[in-house]
């Protein structure tokens, strides 16, 4: 989703990108509740976020109501005509991805790929539709846009770190986190059938697993 080509105005795509900052409630509370306490609400808000998404492109007045508020940050693809094949939208594919980080990987590992996903994502499309000049062959994005991408998630993940939850930090060292977000970088500007709010967080979460 980051460094596309120009469809939503620039305030429009800062206005969608906060929208999706708030979503870093997900992994916060992913460690700082634990994974036990957390998967029971992750996996029914993933399905109540389908369900929804659902709701709004095949129930006339969900749709009704839910555009007179999101339509200005919503892509184009994302306001197809109603009965059209389905299209999720970037919050929903947020929270299926936290869902599935967190069945997969340890929580402080989930969280960290989810976590680099929300902000790095945010700096990438920002930075690189304000000042991408490099872009890369038969791709709107641009080599600018990923600098703000893994600056933005190393910082991301080492903040995350000090997060005062007993083994967060252990469990989330420098290197580890330095790959995770190189990781995600690269496969975020790789372009791939597959949402980038899914498979960013976990192939990042892959990267930074303990060997062994």
């Amino acid at each position: 989703m980051s460094d596309q080509p120009v469809v939503l105005p620039y305030r429009a795509e800062v206005l969608r990108k906060a929208l999706h900052l708030l979503a870093l409630a997900l992994p916060v509370g992913l460690v700082v509740l634990g994974k036990p306490t957390a998967l029971p609400i992750l996996v029914p808000l993933a399905l109540v976020a389908l369900a929804a998404d659902w709701a709004r492109q095949r129930v006339p007045p969900v749709r009704a109501a839910l555009h007179d508020v999101f339509a200005p940050i919503m892509r184009l693809e994302e306001l197809s005509p109603a009965g059209s094949p389905l299209v999720l939208n970037g919050a929903v594919w947020m929270c299926v991805s936290a869902a599935v980080c967190a069945l997969l990987y340890p929580a402080p590992v989930a969280a960290a790929a989810l976590s680099m996903l929300m902000t790095g994502d945010a700096a990438a499309a920002l930075v690189g539709r304000r000042f991408g000049r490099h872009r890369y062959p038969g791709s709107p994005k641009s080599l600018e846009g990923s600098l703000a991408f893994f600056v933005t998630a190393l910082l991301t993940g080492l903040a995350l770190a000090q997060l005062p939850v007993p083994g967060l930090a252990e469990a989330l060292p420098f290197g580890r986190l330095a790959l995770g977000a190189l990781a995600a970088t690269v496969i975020e500007a790789v372009p791939f059938p597959l949402n980038d709010n899914v498979r960013v967080p976990a192939l990042a979460g892959l990267a930074m697993l303990p060997l062994g």
